[in-house]
Order: structure tokens, then C-alpha cells, then sequence
């Protein structure tokens, strides 16, 4: 048997305002998640950027304690001796940094931009789905 004759045998009438519930649901689906993207991003965002203030008072605590001010400052004091001794001065300035605690905190940067970036399209994202609540044809 074939599918058609089988409807007109039926009568089958689609019900008109199925399509326009189906698109109202869609449309609520897509609103729902994009204001839990947006909600979710700015959690993430303003917890990143709260804990980079505590991080970066105890990556310059740990410049402090490391020497790596006196290091650096003994390229700017003595002229003589730095360049003699660049590379022994090179490996000593590098093994003072905290490398620890300043890829952390690059890492609560990146954290924060990629959540400022997704806040930023999930906000174009429900402005478009406010704008674009037309009635399918």
C-alpha cells in the first residue's frame, strides 16, 4: 500500500496550531539554555576573577621571597659583571622565578577571558532568539 492513499483514505487533517506550539517549544528550549550558559559563564567568570586578587598578592609575596628583585636589580648595578656572567645571571634569574604560581595565575586569566568571551555570545546569542520569534511557514 502506499502512504498516501492510505491518509487520503483516513482523512488525515495536520492540526494548524501544532506547528506553531512546536515552534514556541523550540524557541523556550533555546531560551532556557542560553541563560543557563550565560548564568554558568558568569559564575565561572567572577570566581575566576576573584580568585586572581588573593593569587596575585601571593605571587608577588613569593618574587619577594624568591630574590628575584635582587637578581634583577644586579643587571641594572654593575654593568661589568653582568656581561662577563650573562648566562650564570640568565639561569639564576630564571630559576628565582615562582613558575608555579605565575602559570596559575595565567591560567585564572585565561579562565576569566574564556568566560567573558561565552557571557558576550551567549548575551548576542538571547538577543538574536528575542529578535528572531517568527512563526514558521
Amino acid at each position: 500500500m502506499d502512504i498516501k492513499s492510505t491518509f487520503k483514505q483516513a482523512k488525515y487533517e495536520p492540526n494548524t496550531e501544532l506547528k506553531n506550539k512546536i515552534w514556541n517549544k523550540i524557541l523556550l528550549h533555546n531560551r532556557r539554555i542560553v541563560y543557563f550558559k550565560l548564568i554558568s559563564f558568569s559564575f565561572i567568570g567572577i570566581t575566576s576573577l576573584i580568585g586572581f586578587i588573593p593569587m596575585f598578592k601571593i605571587l608577588i609575596n613569593d618574587f619577594t621571597q624568591s630574590g628575584f628583585y635582587e637578581y634583577f636589580s644586579l643587571a641594572f648595578s654593575n654593568g661589568g659583571i653582568f656581561s662577563i656572567y650573562w648566562k650564570e645571571f640568565a639561569l639564576s634569574l630564571v630559576e628565582s622565578l615562582p613558575t608555579m604560581n605565575i602559570a596559575l595565575l595565567f591560567v585564572l586569566l585565561f579562565i576569566f577571558f574564556l568566560s567573558l568571551h561565552n557571557v558576550i555570545k551567549q548575551i548576542i546569542n538571547g538577543q538574536l532568539s528575542l529578535i528572531i520569534q517568527a512563526r514558521p511557514v
